[in-house]
């Protein structure tokens, strides 16, 4: 009998223990035991404590077996420890929105119409505010009427029942969870699958994970003035290498260079000596820019062009003007081209006087031909 009394005694306190652990909305990181058809069935792996939550609450997650979740503790019944993940409409009373506020645990509510200020949302026989300065940017680019959506609760009355609600601070939390994570997974130079969310003149952004990323315009094409409209679409999926990461300022940098076709890369289809024609793409001081294609330009410096350096450039060129140049450097690893408008019309003229020389030899062997046919045709 001592030793059933010793063991139900430690029994007892073990369990007391456990209960005195769940304090009304604490947190805890539970794992999925089961999933049935209402209840999705957990455990507490840090005091062992098995407990139960509705399945309603996870509506948009997609869990299985083994997964963990952030959960908080609500209430014991029969000795049965009911958990949430997220309140929902047969959870809602005046206690547990109080405890939510406090807590900062999610609830669930519907978007039931859109104001000048905000969306007003609806959270079973309680009615909330969610003003736009409070809701995830990400979410204001479509109608969300009618959308169910998890917010934070700023403030709530429970005489008015009418509450303030943030999306905006819940999906902050998500993102700093996901970056916590992330910081552990990422590194510089490594690949990632990033989805573009939205496409500038600057660049693409991009989602990596529930973290926002740039890929520069520089970093997307190989074309010097790209059109990225063009080349690329919103909700495409891309493999790109991480440039850099920084976390103190959220900066990430991402590049598609290596997962496109290097134009400069193998054989070119420009070679030093050739005569081009292209068009100026811009005037500097220091010379002209022309461009070949989308891909190719040059440099003519300002001794190449054929004007004196004290008159300026502007004078005797412009802009989309179509010039004929001699290439006369290639620098791949540089990615740079050096052409000379100088040597193109010297080079031209030289070959227009070889091809004079020739017609004139041809045309002086031609009539002497002539003249010795003529000669023998008469004897």
């Amino acid at each position: 009998m001592t030793n059933k009394s010793s063991t139900f005694a430690k029994l007892l306190e073990e369990s007391f223990k456990k209960r005195k652990s769940l304090e009304v909305g604490s947190k805890f990181e539970a794992k999925v035991t089961s999933i049935e058809p209402d209840y999705v069935f957990i455990e507490i792996p840090q005091n062992g404590i098995k407990g139960v939550l509705l399945k309603e609450e996870l509506y948009d997650e997609t869990i299985q077996e083994g997964n963990s979740l952030p959960v908080y503790f609500l209430y014991e019944s029969h000795g049965d420890f009911y958990f949430t993940y997220t309140l929902t409409n047969e959870n809602y009373n005046n206690e547990n929105l109080e405890l939510a506020k406090e807590r900062e645990i999610p609830v669930l509510g519907q978007i039931a119409s859109e104001s000048e200020n905000g969306y007003e949302v609806k959270l079973g026989e309680y009615i909330g505010f969610c003003p736009y300065s409070q809701m995830d940017p990400e979410k204001k680019t479509s109608s969300l009427n009618g959308q169910k959506l998890r917010f934070i609760i700023n403030e709530f009355s429970p005489k008015t029942k009418r509450l303030v609600l943030s999306q905006k601070r819940l999906a902050d939390k998500q993102k700093e969870l996901k970056k916590e994570i992330l910081k552990s997974e990422l590194q510089e130079d490594h690949y990632v699958t990033c989805q573009i969310k939205s496409i500038h003149n600057f660049g693409l952004i991009v989602d990596v994970n529930g973290l926002e990323a740039l890929i520069p315009v520089s970093e997307a094409s190989f074309k010097k003035s790209p059109n990225l409209t063009e080349e690329y679409s919103i909700g495409q999926t891309l493999r790109a290498k991480i440039l850099t990461l920084n976390w103190n300022e959220n900066k990430i940098i991402l590049s598609l260079k290596e997962s496109l076709h290097d134009p400069w890369k193998g054989q070119l289809t420009l070679k030093e000596g050739d005569i081009i024609q292209g068009t100026i793409d811009a005037i500097k001081p220091f010379g002209l820019f022309v461009k070949f294609d989308e891909i190719f330009h040059a440099l003519v410096p300002t001794k190449e062009t054929g004007v004196s350096n004290r008159v300026p450039l502007h004078n005797h060129f412009k802009v989309g003007e179509k010039v004929d140049v001699f290439i006369t450097e290639i620098n791949p690893e540089k990615r740079q081209i050096a052409a000379s408008i100088l040597k193109a019309k010297e080079t031209k003229e030289k070959l227009e006087y070889q091809a004079y020389l020739q017609n004139q030899e041809t045309s002086h062997a031609s009539s002497l031909g002539q003249i010795l046919k003529n000669k023998l045709g008469k004897k």
